[in-house]
């Protein structure tokens, strides 16, 4: 059974930096309105499957907390039975904490955020446009300036963006550049908010690049401005060669003046042997169709490099872990080990010459998007009874009283689910099910929006005394591709893990979002990393 940790001990153990890793295991929503600066949300559903890539190292001292304990210590045992060796829980949990006297920061992504303000407020070498500015160049017919959306095209495309923007995504923004200037254009960066933009536009300015400009709260401040946003958008065109070639030298110039790491391939390889023991993430930044289908090197993770430095913690959960980023020559890693080294990550280093030094050896590739099952999946699988859509319907014929049960996160199951279905998501299973189910005999069919949950569910249910637990085979996508009837909505259910997307976000919440965006450089509590860093300090020389 895991052992406790006090609030107080823990405070030593953040300070110490001695290679732990702190889960956060609740929903989004509980996270977003409070947590330990630090933290890694990984909730309890997704714990088998997203612990792999984030504490592979089975050694790593882990701390694990939620508001009061009780899913901590679940999710513990559950790491335990995967044979986590040092595995601790925030007595009290977060509520103990917060008694204590001691910090508590709101919102997500925190790390990359306040990081980004402080590029904004303290670098101050991002030059800003409101949105009235920008509208009045509109307006007056110049076309000398192009508007960059720097967010993932899948986001930009949901929302809308500037009228007339073009999307070129985080690190891919360097590669076009040269382009643009070329041509003549004052470049215009925005995102949704404010840190995304910042980091392009300070990147462009570190390049040399002398008319560029960040759009001042980006469409969310556009939108705040009265006016609207362009549903369609484009991608932006692929660079010239010529521009490639400006962004590789601006790569290496960074890298040197900066003393950015480099790691060779047969280095890289070597550390890979010692990964079982020393966590190493190895983070390829190109494009996801260069990742799958020009393959990528076997076991690494791919995240877009602009997403990679906005989504700190979603990527780096072991902090002072071996980080080597990837893409192809060297251009779009060194950029984001760039960043990652300000942000104050210690061990950050780029694969020398890309993947042509991975390659020039024969080294293997893989291709594709790996899919990892989940820890304890293949044990799981072969004790629990699995029935498809026509056996479930012929034991709900025979016993009315059939309860099927889907584990999903609440916004999967309002997207569709099965007639009749009874909610209840995998991370409140052991607490909350004995509100559903009369007795350890009522048969219950447990589904998902995956074909993975239900089994571990199941199983966890058969742990706990339900005798008559199974699953339906495939899960409800099986169930919807077999053509069969599906619900879209709640059924009246008021969940209490629903979280706003900052895609859904309505004018007040807007405002409101990029009022704790400005307040982040100004914070005790989101600053003391960063001069416990020495980044504030180093940030305030350069400035």
């Amino acid at each position: 059974m895991a052992k406790n940790i006090s609030a107080q001990e823990l405070q030593k153990v953040l300070w110490q930096e001695n290679g732990y890793a702190l889960l956060d295991i609740r929903e989004r929503n509980e996270y977003e309105s409070g947590q330990i600066f630090g933290a890694t949300q990984i909730p309890r559903r997704d714990l088998e499957v997203r612990i792999q890539e984030l504490v592979p190292v089975k050694s790593t001292p882990l701390v694990l907390y939620d508001w009061e304990g009780e899913r901590a210590v679940l999710a513990a045992a559950t790491l335990e039975e995967q044979n986590y060796t040092q595995v601790r829980v925030l007595e009290g949990g977060l509520q103990a904490w917060q008694r204590q006297g001691l910090p508590i920061v709101r919102g997500v992504h925190v790390l990359s955020k306040a990081f980004g303000e402080i590029v904004g407020e303290y670098w101050r070498v991002v030059p800003k446009l409101t949105p009235r500015d920008l509208k009045t160049w509109m307006d007056s017919g110049r076309d000398d300036f192009v508007v960059i959306e720097v967010r993932p095209y899948e986001e930009a495309a949901k929302t809308g963006s500037i009228p007339g923007a073009v999307v070129v995504s985080g690190v891919e923004l360097p590669l076009k550049a040269a382009d643009y200037a070329q041509a003549g254009k004052k470049i215009v960066t925005t995102c949704a908010g404010r840190t995304r933009g910042y980091i392009a536009c300070a990147t462009l300015k570190r390049m040399g690049i002398a008319q560029v400009y960040d759009l001042d709260n980006g469409t969310k401040g556009w939108k705040l401005a009265g006016f609207s946003l362009q549903k369609e958008v484009s991608k932006g065109p692929l660079p010239s060669l010529a521009s490639q070639v400006a962004a590789e030298q601006f790569a290496k110039r960074l890298a040197r003046e900066e003393g950015i790491s480099f790691v060779t391939a047969a280095q890289l390889q070597a550390w890979q042997q010692e990964a079982a023991e020393k966590t190493l993430y190895v983070v390829d930044v190109r494009r996801q169709e260069e990742y799958e289908t020009e393959g990528h090197i076997p076991g690494a993770r791919w995240v877009a490099g602009g997403q990679a430095i906005q989504n700190a913690d979603d990527t780096v959960a072991v902090p002072n872990a071996r980080i080597v980023f990837v893409c192809d020559e060297g251009t779009r890693s060194a950029i984001t080990a760039y960043w990652y080294q300000q942000m104050g990550f210690d061990q950050v280093y780029i694969l020398e010459n890309g993947m042509r030094s991975w390659q020039d050896q024969g080294r293997a590739l893989e291709f594709g998007k790996p899919e990892l099952l989940p820890l304890g999946y293949d044990y799981a699988v072969q004790r629990v009874a699995a029935l498809n859509g026509a056996s479930l319907r012929k034991l709900q014929r025979k016993e009315p009283q059939t309860i099927v049960l889907d584990v999903s996160d609440s916004r999967s199951f309002a997207a569709g689910h099965i007639p009749g279905a009874r909610w209840l998501s995998r991370s409140w299973l052991e607490q909350r099910i004995a509100t559903i189910l009369d007795g350890a005999d009522s048969p219950v069919v447990v589904t998902a929006a995956d074909e993975y949950s239900p089994v571990l569910a199941a199983a966890a249910l058969q742990k706990r005394g339900y005798s008559r637990v199974a699953v339906l085979e495939g899960g409800t996508p099986a169930w919807r591709k077999a053509g069969k009837e599906i619900v879209v909505g709640l059924d009246g259910i008021v969940p209490d893990d629903w979280h706003v997307h900052l895609t859904e976000y309505d004018l007040k919440q807007s405002a409101q979002y990029l009022a704790w965006e400005e307040e982040l450089a100004y914070l005790p509590a989101y600053m003391e990393y960063f001069r416990r860093k020495r980044v504030l300090e180093d940030t305030a020389k350069s400035s």
